[in-house]
């Protein structure tokens, strides 16, 4: 047998390991997310979060706006559920049998920042071209020329 042979026998034991490694975290991923999710508080349906409600289950729910409804029920579990605009409204009939029941209801905006980091990027970006390029530019040429002087010192001293 050639010494070629052997080293791609050597080289697919490697594709192997590599392929089984990879399969190996992508499993332990998937188990991750899975515990995440489970961590997290299950999602419920709008039926059957109204179910929950009209029950008096529900004893604290925080709205945000675009309809995502985090509620914690009565013995700590946590549940989410993704409801229409209209019934995360604060004027909403939902807000008003939540209310009635005397749960702690919570509206809760979205985040400004990241609209306002949107707002700043194509002045960071302008400010990074016409000023960060020009000024490394000018430090590069500075470089070379001390660079140069410090070649012709030596030149001129040998």
């Amino acid at each position: 047998m050639t010494r070629g042979g052997q080293t791609g026998r050597r080289g697919n034991g490697w594709v192997v390991g590599g392929v089984v490694a990879l399969l190996w975290f992508a499993a332990l991923g998937g188990l991750g997310w899975r515990a995440l999710e489970h961590a997290g508080g299950g999602r419920v349906s709008g039926a059957a979060f109204r179910e929950l409600v009209a029950d008096g289950r529900v004893e604290r729910v925080v709205m945000r706006d675009g309809g995502d409804v985090q509620a914690w029920l009565r013995g700590g579990q946590r549940v989410r559920v993704r409801l229409p605009d209209s019934a995360v409204m604060p004027d909403g009939a939902l807000a008003a049998q939540l209310e009635a029941q005397n749960v702690d209801l919570r509206f809760e905006g979205r985040g400004q920042w990241l609209g306002i980091a949107l707002n700043v990027l194509p002045v960071a970006l302008f400010l990074a071209v016409w000023v960060g390029v020009p000024l490394g530019l000018l430090a590069l040429g500075v470089a070379w020329r001390r660079s140069g002087r410090a070649a012709r010192a030596k030149v001129a001293e040998g």
